[in-house]
């Protein structure tokens, strides 16, 4: 399986890693020549000249350049009949998002998209422990997720302050992740209301939001904190707190855990759960590994379809095109019509 890169960042290389003994990667571009050779030396393959270098040369694309650029490069690898992995956000917008998502099932190609805590071991057993009838009804969920403004440090990407090519700031490309979790988790989402800030000042680049979610049949709801401060010693750090009638569960590693819950029982029952016996805990679940990378290899080879594809990350888009407007309108909640 030949794997070609567009875009040889910090994200780039995260995917080429998880890829090493799964793909072989065969081409690279970068607008900067310097990064995508470093690239193609740590990770195989050739840094070449031009897009329609890597689309030729590979059987899968991954497009992981700034967000702007993602329908373009998103179109030519369908219009090529190659596989694709298109990064977070999709689009800066919901209509650009809409059509790419169009672009891909008509193309027929295999897609995935890098909402990659879908596979989070953390993630995939609250979600199942919440979903059983012993925890009761869901009634609430509270997300807190923080980092630094991603300018600095190890992300270093002056792009997301420049609303051109990023679209918006903290909900769009940071929490895109964490609205896609929370509809993943609570099923269908009925309303949205959200207020951003913005103390950084970069133009269009909200750097604090808060959301709060309520499920179609109003039984539950969920408030999101999403903030990008200038705490350099705090990178991307998610703390989900589950509140069920009957049973309670906290995430604090938003991958490796550690996860800890109390049931109402007899014994009053309580845990907590991390590492590889997480990740145990989690596959013996749902069989799913914690690499989405080898399983879009995977699917490409067997022909089947990918997870999560373009099609569920446009449900994502859905819910912050709603957060945005409603922040736009003062907090005023928007409704979100069926799926």
């Amino acid at each position: 399986m030949h794997v070609g890169f567009l875009g040889c960042g910090l994200i780039a290389r995260a995917h080429a890693r998880n890829l090493s003994g799964v793909a072989e990667i065969v081409a690279c571009f970068d607008t900067d020549f310097r990064r995508s050779s470093a690239f193609a030396e740590d990770h195989g393959g050739n840094a070449v000249g031009s897009i329609d270098d890597v689309i030729d040369r590979s059987d899968a694309v991954y497009v992981c350049t700034w967000t702007s650029v993602h329908p373009e490069l998103v179109g030519a690898a369908a219009a090529a009949g190659k596989a694709i992995f298109c990064e977070k956000p999709l689009a800066v917008d919901l209509s650009s998002a809409t059509t790419m998502a169009a672009v891909v099932g008509k193309a027929g190609v295999v897609n995935q998209v890098g909402l990659v805590l879908r596979h989070s071991p953390a993630f995939r057993w609250v979600r199942h422990q919440m979903n059983r009838p012993a925890a009761g009804p869901l009634m609430s969920i509270v997300f807190r997720d923080d980092q630094y403004l991603p300018i600095q440090g190890l992300y270093g990407s002056t792009w997301r302050i420049d609303s051109a090519r990023a679209g918006a700031g903290t909900l769009l490309e940071h929490s895109i992740h964490d609205l896609d979790l929370l509809r993943w988790m609570m099923g269908p989402i009925g309303a949205v209301g959200a207020r951003t800030a913005n103390h950084h000042g970069h133009d269009g680049i909200e750097d604090q939001a808060v959301v709060w979610l309520t499920t179609r049949d109003g039984s539950a709801t969920a408030t999101l904190t999403s903030i990008w401060h200038d705490l350099l010693d705090r990178p991307s750090q998610r703390r989900v707190e589950v509140f069920c009638r009957d049973a309670y569960f906290a995430i604090e590693g938003d991958w490796h855990g550690p996860v800890q819950w109390e049931r109402n029982t007899t014994d009053g029952e309580s845990g907590s759960l991390s590492g590889q016996e997480l990740a145990d805990a989690a596959a013996g679940l749902d069989g799913r590994g914690a690499n989405p990378d080898a399983e879009f290899i995977d699917a490409i080879r067997s022909g089947q379809p990918s997870y999560p594809d373009f099609a569920v990350a446009l449900e994502a888009h859905r819910l912050c095109d709603a957060a945005y407007r409603s922040a736009a309108d003062g907090g005023s909640p928007v409704a979100i019509g069926p799926e």
